[in-house]
Formats: C-alpha cells, sequence, structure tokens
C-alpha cells in the first residue's frame, strides 16, 4: 500500500475545510438593516430558520449597533459608527426575535430603533 504524501494530505484537507465553511455561509439567508437616527428598517420582517446574515448600515450621524434577542438568542454588533457597515451571522430557531439599538442605556431602542422579526420553520436544504 503506498502512502500519500503529507502534504496533499494538508491541501485536501484544507479544501474540504474551505468548502465547508463556503457551504455554510452560502445558505446564510441575507437580510439587509438600515440605522438612521431613532429608525431601525429590515428588508424583511418573516425568515425560515437557520443562518441569517445580517448586513447593517449605519445611514445616521451618530453611532448605533444591533441586539438579536429571541429564543435562544442575545448576540449583537460591535458599536458601528455613522457611514459605517458590520456584518452579524447567527442560527435562528422558529420564533420571534426583537432587533433593536441597544446604546445609550437602551434610550435609542425607546426612541424607536426597534422591530420585530419572526422566524418559520426550517430553511430548506440547499438545492443539489
Amino acid at each position: 500500500m503506498s502512502r500519500i504524501p503529507r502534504f496533499v494530505l494538508l491541501s485536501a484537507f484544507t479544501a474540504l475545510s474551505a468548502l465547508a465553511a463556503f457551504s455554510t455561509t452560502a445558505a446564510a439567508q441575507d437580510v439587509s438593516i438600515t440605522l438612521t437616527e431613532w429608525k431601525l428598517r429590515l428588508s424583511k420582517d418573516t425568515v425560515k430558520a437557520g443562518a441569517v446574515t445580517f448586513e447593517v448600515k449605519n445611514q445616521g450621524t451618530v453611532a448605533h449597533s444591533v441586539q438579536v434577542v429571541g429564543p435562544g438568542m442575545d448576540k449583537g454588533t460591535r458599536q458601528i459608527g455613522a457611514r459605517e457597515v458590520a456584518t452579524l451571522t447567527v442560527t435562528l430557531k422558529p420564533g420571534t426575535y426583537e432587533v433593536f439599538c441597544p446604546l445609550a442605556e437602551g434610550s435609542h431602542k425607546t426612541a424607536g430603533m426597534t422591530q420585530t422579526l419572526v422566524v418559520t420553520g426550517a430553511a430548506a436544504p440547499p438545492a443539489k
């Protein structure tokens, strides 16, 4: 039985790891969030359960961030400066989630920077 050179095995492992990461990322649903002073707009208010990537654009003049809270989830972005963009990828279960700006001890949320995101049953498996 011949031995496979180590560099071939490492190259194959690296390629498979990259493919697996790409497949997971490619399967994520995209939701854009636009932030301005005292408004938070979601491009969709309903998604399927599974991986969701939020692309958050701060079109306001002050810093904001986004927090996603719901069944088993409480994650957020870093503070996003004016005219900056950030992303957040999370795996969501079916249920109702609150998406809001938590800055200034919650005063941004109180001022209107909050929306509801509904997550329905599992996403369809990727097409083969």
